[in-house]
């Protein structure tokens, strides 16, 4: 043990806490659309929670990239941890988890001027919503076919509960309803007094 670079250690650790983060970003948000977490808070308590899993998951999948520039063994440059395709150490699965980085970008820096932009905002968040579910399924490759660690026991005991996890939360998606606007008496919808206005 004492042989192992600091970096590596490093790397592999933020490279896992940042795919089990981006794992429960992903979950969150999937539950978010439906009533299966109820009244444990409030939608903006909830929704506050998943943009912090989300920043907290940026943060170390930065930090695992960053490691990559000190690594005795395999360092990397600049621009190998930020182009698809041009690392010479497992080209293929360094370019999916450099590809998953950018399908992250997006949503993040829209998320950030969605309050600015207004109904613009709400269209362009939901759309670049759709890039950071694409970054799971990379990230997960990257994870596989690059991870040192990825065919450990408890690894794919990992990738198997997180995957696991996600299809449960989509098939909660599919079968609970999202939560819908409030109705009143009779199942009346109640509408907003601007709508009742027109």
């Amino acid at each position: 043990m004492g042989n192992i670079a600091w970096t590596w250690l490093g790397i592999r650790a933020a490279g896992i806490t940042s795919w089990g983060l981006l794992t429960a970003v992903v979950l969150w948000g999937i539950l978010l659309r439906t009533r299966i977490l109820g009244h444990a808070a409030s939608p903006t308590r909830l929704l506050d929670l998943h943009r912090w899993l989300g920043a907290v998951a940026l943060g170390f999948l930065a930090l695992h990239m960053v490691l990559l520039l000190f690594d005795a063994y395999l360092p990397f440059t600049i621009s190998q941890i930020l182009i698809p395709g041009l690392s010479s150490w497992e080209t293929l699965p360094v370019a999916l988890g450099v590809t998953a980085f950018w399908l992250l970008i997006p949503v993040s820096i829209v998320g950030r001027l969605r309050p600015r932009m207004k109904n613009a905002g709400a269209s362009l968040f939901q759309r670049t919503h759709w890039l950071a579910y694409a970054a799971w399924p990379f990230a997960t490759m990257h994870y596989i076919l690059a991870g040192t660690d990825a065919l450990e026991s408890w690894s794919l005991a990992l990738l198997i509960a997180g995957g696991a996890l996600l299809v449960l939360g989509l098939l909660a998606r599919g079968f609970i309803p999202s939560p819908g606007p409030t109705r009143a008496a009779g199942s009346v919808v109640v509408r907003s007094s601007a709508n009742s206005n027109k």
